[in-house]
């Protein structure tokens, strides 16, 4: 019989864990890399290899799984059907041709060096996969989440987060002790036909068939069991009794798929998913956002601690070639997958350098006990390695892919000109890249209302080039400009900017000109508000976030967009704000206030 850990035992690699942990994540900050990379930094550093601090145990073992069990968690909360549909073009399209390019060329690498087929095939899928963390953080500091670029590279990602439970449960498989040496495809065979052999397709398959059965009952059990539950936690105004509450629905359904024979990560992004659908949401984000923290660090320690390092240095030139290998090739195919799905050169060169990093989710993969036996530690140490690599160049590949894609955009300029004039239905002109004019054509897009863009700024034209909007050149003060890309037709002129004397001096000609075309601006003070308002522009005091949405909620409700829409596509676009940063969960737009205003 196994002797028992004593308390001192069980607390030590969790304090140590905690304290280096700590330590990694101000030194990631201060030098602007991702945390990922500290902690495996300092995993490496405190492991057996290297001052052998703490050794790996059940302990760590433990407090890693748990780390990724809250990361699924968190992700499956970031999935719902709402979602899935408006990204279907994406989904469809633009992201499994993003994922698979990379991917199977990968899995055809790892075979040609002897991996086995199935373990090749499921680590190379997970090197196609991008960093959701990486991404989301590059995207919110550039304030891009709402751009074309930054909604397309979420659904790429969101398709690849649901791409990863599937891998998840694929790599599982072939290590499940019960289904004999040929895993998932032994199980086919024992239970479908009789022993006979059955080719790798067979356990993709059930894989994807088990895949599709959880995310079913995860959407009823939401629908019918969790958003009650909830309702009533939050009607006994109990916060202690809705966070106690959420923890068991992590635990719980983690467990339970364990129980069958599945993971416990599965579990979690189960639970996940099952609270996306309801109103409560954001309230749990915010909940387990420091449970998740902390205990995802343990996990990325825990990697740091199984690398070998003496075959890490012995494979060195190996990790730098494959980390190269990872960035440039994704980029290029990336690129390709982007083109096809007719993505202008700029776009299409931005979308790539930004999704060509590694992923968490490979590191997880890899930590799977049929992936860790299949794989030599030489490889896995050198795999880990360079994603760690690739993660930690990821902001600065991406920063260079956009100044990449706007010498681009400046290179075909005039193409892009006279394309965006050809619009014949009655568009709404929007003049000014601004964040509030970008939101404006955000939502105009989603109600596929026509619009045309002027920006006579160069630096801010290639910059909304290289984000992926079509906008033309030139300055929106000149009549014969505004004549010529369709303002004798247009339904409506949105002002990024608000330059009161330009408007005030060209108000005279616009009204006489045309006397139905109404004006909207968004504005940061009651004088400018006043001013605009008195020379006939519906002006809006600029308070909530994203900028300008009391403005595009008015530009809705006055184009005729039914109101139970726009306040649909308000809640969408708060929420989108709030994506890679959990501190903005809490910063709430009062939708009904801005509607009744509007209105």
């Amino acid at each position: 019989m196994a002797a028992e850990l004593t308390p001192v035992e069980a607390l030590v690699p969790a304090i140590t864990l905690l304290g280096f942990g700590a330590a990694a994540a101000l030194a990631s900050k201060a030098l602007r890399l991702s945390p990922i990379v500290g902690y495996l930094i300092v995993g490496i550093l405190i492991g057996p290899s290297v001052l052998g601090l703490i050794q790996e145990s059940s302990a760590t073992h433990l407090l890693a799984e748990l780390g990724v069990v809250f990361l699924l968690f968190d992700i499956g909360m970031h999935v719902s059907l709402r979602e899935l549909n408006e990204s279907r073009r994406d989904l469809l399209r633009l992201a499994p041709m993003h994922l698979f390019f990379t991917g199977l060329i990968a899995a055809a690498a790892l075979a040609m060096i002897g991996v086995d087929w199935a373990i090749a095939l499921a680590v190379g899928l997970s090197l196609g996969l991008s960093s959701t963390a990486v991404v989301a953080r590059i995207l919110t500091e550039r304030e891009q989440n709402s751009c074309p670029i930054g909604r397309s590279a979420t659904h790429v990602l969101i398709f690849q987060d649901i791409v990863a439970i599937f891998l998840m449960i694929f790599a599982s498989s072939l290590g499940n002790s019960e289904v004999g040496a040929q895993g998932l495809a032994g199980l086919v065979s024992d239970y479908l036909l009789g022993g006979a052999s059955v080719p790798l397709y067979a356990a993709l398959g059930l894989s994807v068939v088990q895949t599709v059965i959880a995310f079913c009952a995860a959407l009823l059990a939401g629908k019918y069991l969790i958003n009650p539950v909830f309702r009533t936690l939050v009607a006994t105004r109990n916060a202690e009794a809705f966070t106690a509450f959420t923890l068991l629905l992590v635990l719980a359904a983690a467990c339970a798929t364990a129980i069958i024979g599945l993971s416990l990560t599965l579990g979690a992004f189960l639970a996940g998913l099952a609270v996306s659908g309801t109103p409560f949401r954001h309230q749990v984000q915010t909940e387990m956002g420091p449970f998740r923290g902390l205990l995802l660090s343990f996990f990325f320690i825990s990697v740091g601690l199984s690398i070998d390092v003496p075959a890490l240095l012995s494979h060195l030139p190996l990790v730098i070639l494959s980390a190269a290998g990872i960035l440039v090739m994704k980029t290029a195919l990336g690129y390709v997958a982007a083109r096809l799905n007719k993505w202008s050169v700029p776009g299409a060169t931005q979308m790539a350098f930004l999704l060509a990093q590694g992923s968490e989710f490979t590191l997880v993969v890899l930590s799977l006990g049929a992936i860790v036996a299949g794989l030599s530690s030489g490889v896995m140490s050198s795999i880990v390695a360079a994603v760690a690599l690739s993660l930690a160049l990821a902001p600065t590949w991406a920063a260079l892919g956009v100044r990449l894609s706007r010498k681009l955009a400046e290179r075909s300029k005039t193409a892009i000109e006279t394309s965006a004039t050809s619009i014949s239905d009655r568009p709404v002109i929007v003049i000014g890249m601004s964040s509030a004019g970008r939101l404006a054509i955000d939502a105009l897009v989603d109600h596929d209302i026509p619009y045309i863009a002027l920006e006579g700024d160069p630096d801010r034209f290639l910059a909304a080039v290289a984000d992926g909007y079509k906008v033309s050149f030139g300055d929106a003060s000149n009549m014969k400009l505004v004549e010529a890309v369709g303002g004798s037709n247009a339904r409506a002129v949105v002002l990024g900017f608000a330059r009161y004397e330009v408007s005030r001096e060209v108000t005279p000609t616009i009204t006489r000109r045309f006397p139905d075309l109404k004006r909207f601006v968004a504005v940061d003070s009651r004088l400018d508000l006043e001013r605009y308002l008195d020379i006939g522009v519906r002006a809006h005091l600029a308070g909530g976030q994203p900028k300008g949405i009391e403005m595009v909620a008015d530009i809705l409700l006055t184009l005729d967009v039914p109101e139970p829409e726009v306040r649909e596509w308000m809640e969408e676009e708060a929420e989108r704000f709030a994506i890679g940063d959990s501190s903005r969960v809490e910063e709430k737009i009062d939708v009904e206030e801005i509607i009744d205003e509007a209105a």
